[in-house]
């Protein structure tokens, strides 16, 4: 239930379950095997799709030395949840937007039209200077790096405090060349900025995937983003995976708001892409690819009612989706449905989800709907 000034509150059909145990367990998990490095966890897109006002109180209580967004606008929206944790903002900003107000939070920058901005509009900026070491996607080229750090030196109210770049190829243990590479990069980049008088308090290069396979006293932050809620980067059959054990804190639920039976040969949701083969029960849930429920997992995905699968029937709509009640024939409308479960073990899972879709944890998480209402259980 949730609350709104009327003398009755609303049910909701629909609702985003997130542990709070399991979001501490999995900071403690991936904290333990790094004394050299601090854990710092990742708010970016909604906090990947959990929601920032469900698990900003979470990551504040536990002092780390950031947390992590990817723009100003998430910034803000953590200053406004009250946030005490300092803010790291890791994406592009509008150079204009400096010009705004007095900014508290650090950025990662590798422009130098935002480090003459933050230097003009700013009384004191900590910048964090990020290189590209490899993922050729945002950062300083190396070969630049030295011209970048005597230009920054020349702007007055900005401080370096952190290096930091990004991994490529850190989600397989198997083959490290490419890591151990981007690595071998960072150290470089570090070894330029030593030598022109800037040592950063804050070295950071991975992100999640990175925590299984890298260990250095020279790298004292790590940037945990989908780990952090509990999903590991890592294939299922990646022989380090284990090391770190984590707990998904995130689970769909549902409502079933009608059951039916239909004839042998009926034709199911748009276009009539699934027939029914024998006379059959189904049911329908009240969340679709608006939601949250993967369009891809039309005709392939699965749901649980009391711990059975229930298969995804027919196209998934927009607001709504039919599944098959033949292994809970008992099942009554008002009964929860699970659509992902947060059991890594379950045929929903996210993980396992993402297979049947072909895609990612990632792109289903961030693509739960704001809408749809989102719980903090303990």
């Amino acid at each position: 239930m949730f609350s709104l000034p009327f003398k009755k509150a609303y049910t909701t059909l629909n609702l985003l379950e997130v542990s709070e145990k399991a979001l501490r367990q999995n900071h403690a998990a991936l904290q333990a095997p790094h004394p050299e490095a601090r854990i710092c966890p990742v708010l970016k897109s909604n906090a990947y799709g959990h929601g920032l006002a469900t698990v900003t109180p979470v990551f504040d209580s536990f002092k780390a030395p950031f947390l992590v967004v990817d723009s100003l606008y998430e910034a803000y929206e953590l200053t406004k949840l009250r946030a005490k944790t300092p803010i790291l903002i890791l994406g592009y900003t509008d150079p204009s937007n400096f010009s705004v107000k007095q900014l508290p939070y650090h950025v990662a920058v590798y422009n130098q039209d935002i480090v003459a901005e933050l230097s003009k509009s700013q009384k004191h900026a900590r910048i964090h200077l990020f290189v590209d070491t490899g993922m050729c996607r945002e950062g300083i080229p190396l070969e630049e790096l030295q011209t970048f750090i005597r230009f920054t030196k020349t702007q007055k109210n900005v401080e370096v405090v952190g290096l930091c770049s990004h991994l490529a190829d850190a989600d397989s243990s198997v083959d490290e060349k490419t890591t151990n590479m981007q690595y071998a990069m960072f150290k470089k980049a570090l070894q330029i900025i030593r030598k022109e008088g800037i040592d950063p308090v804050w070295k950071h290069l991975s992100a999640s995937a990175g925590s299984y396979t890298l260990f250095d006293t020279d790298v004292n932050m790590i940037r945990a983003g989908l780990a952090s809620y509990g999903i590991s980067p890592l294939d299922e059959k990646d022989p380090v995976r284990g090391n770190i054990m984590l707990h998904p804190a995130l689970q769909f639920v549902s409502t079933l708001v009608q059951v039916k039976h239909i004839k042998k040969g009926s034709r199911i949701g748009y276009n009539g892409t699934y027939t029914a083969s024998k006379n059959m029960t189904i049911g329908i849930i009240p969340a679709g690819y608006y939601e949250g429920v993967d369009r891809r997992l039309s005709n392939n995905g699965v749901v649980l009612i009391d711990g059975k699968p229930c298969a995804i029937l027919g196209r998934i709509s927009m607001n709504m989706t039919t599944i098959n009640l033949s292994h809970v024939p008992k099942a009554k409308v008002g009964e929860p449905v699970v659509i992902y479960s947060n059991d890594s073990s379950q045929v929903n899972s996210f993980e396992k989800t993402a297979k049947i879709a072909g895609t990612i944890p990632y792109e289903l998480l961030v693509h739960l709907a704001e809408s749809v209402r989102r719980v903090r259980l303990g």
